[in-house]
């Protein structure tokens, strides 16, 4: 099977983690560096990461108002940075982020401060000397980030612009230590790339209500699940379906190097509109196989790869009018897609979602129909990766 291998001891993408259709949920942990600075004077550098979840739309149009939601993150400071606090009896930490900027490139504006107005202030953190020390934000709830209105071409990269943290370290002893960390990503600090495209005129989009149950991923990884909107055709019927891609994602590919897809699973997800026009054509129950899922890959090879070409079975499915079906692809077991190799000239290597087709049989007969699917346009990237 070409990119696409059953895991059989791992589990399906879970019905209720998929977003609705033309959403994009993820949880990315980038490493950043940040200068430590004591009365104004750097005293070192500290190497370390940023943990980053939010949602946003899979496309936008021209000019359209967006947002970043359901944010929020955590930087985690290591423990031998907590060993050295110890020492001198630190056992509570204040602290002030006065800066959270996440940027949207060719976007206007391009980064936004949410901590600028209202910065976040987290008082009386417990320190354990020798445990790593994970300052949260928000404490309470999630924050939006926008609006950013889309130019009216191409593309917007969301991205971690930075960080700020104003730290106080507080003695059981009565004294305080004011430190400064100012933090920025270090390898790559893409989150997502969002292609523009359609019509002028689209409404704000500002999504709440998307799941985000996404452990913890690796440091230089991505956690996420798409779900693109789909065109399709069944025989001559057009028909309206969303086709989402969950998986752990590196961030980063070296030149020369390659990367995959782990952990990955997908759904077929059916709107109740094109449930109700099943339903009207005689069809209570379907079943079937992906035959063709292609990835599509800018900067890379291959050029294309149809992580569907040995079939994916759909499972025997109930229609039921007026409720939205998800199907998860596969039934049972999870998905390996890759692996992925920069040109030797490339910047960037970006996979996006491309043409998909499947063989339907309904009602329990015998008989096939076939639908295709065109590439969602604008494009549908599932992640875009700076080659070091």
């Amino acid at each position: 099977m070409l990119g696409l291998a059953v895991v059989p001891a791992a589990h399906a993408l879970p019905p209720g983690d998929v977003p609705a259709v033309g959403v994009d949920a993820g949880r990315f942990k980038l490493p950043i560096g940040c200068t430590i600075t004591l009365a104004n004077i750097p005293v070192f550098y500290l190497p370390t990461d940023v943990d980053v979840q939010g949602v946003a739309p899979v496309q936008l149009g021209p000019g359209q108002e967006f947002w970043l939601t359901e944010g929020s993150g955590s930087i985690t400071f290591p423990s031998w940075l907590t060993s050295l606090a110890g020492i001198i009896a630190i056992n509570k930490v204040d602290a002030k982020i006065t800066n959270l900027s996440i940027g949207a490139s060719t976007s206007t504006p391009e980064s936004i401060n949410i901590a600028k107005d209202a910065p976040f202030e987290i008082k009386d953190i417990p320190l354990t000397p020798g445990q790593p020390l994970k300052v949260g934000l928000p404490l309470q709830g999630t924050f939006d980030v926008g609006p950013f209105t889309a130019a009216t071409t191409g593309a917007t990269t969301l991205k971690f612009d930075g960080a700020v943290a104003e730290v106080n370290l507080k003695s059981s002893a009565g004294f305080t230590l004011p430190i400064k960390a100012d933090c920025k990503a270090t390898k790559g600090n893409a989150l997502l790339k969002i292609g523009i495209g359609g019509p002028a005129g689209q409404p704000p989009a500002k999504i709440s209500g998307a799941p985000l149950n996404f452990a913890e991923p690796a440091s230089n990884e991505l956690a996420g699940i798409i779900n693109a909107p789909y065109s399709c055709t069944l025989g001559a019927d057009p028909l309206d379906v969303g086709i989402a891609v969950g998986a752990n994602i590196p961030l980063i590919v070296k030149k020369g190097g390659s990367f995959s897809f782990t952990e990955a699973s997908g759904a077929l997800t059916i709107p109740a509109a094109t449930v109700n026009k099943l339903i009207d054509k005689g069809y209570t129950a379907a079943a079937g196989k992906v035959t063709r899922l292609d990835l599509d890959v800018e900067g890379g090879t291959p050029a294309v790869q149809n992580v569907a070409a040995d079939g994916i079975t759909i499972p025997p499915t109930t229609l039921v009018r007026d409720r939205p079906t998800v199907i998860s692809l596969p039934a049972g077991g999870t998905l390996t897609a890759g692996p992925f190799k920069p040109a030797s000239d490339a910047k960037t290597v970006a996979v996006s979602l491309g043409g998909a087709a499947a063989e339907f049989t309904f009602n329990g007969s015998g008989t096939v129909s076939t639908a295709t699917c065109s590439p969602p346009s604008p494009k549908v990237y599932l992640v875009e990766n700076p080659v070091t």
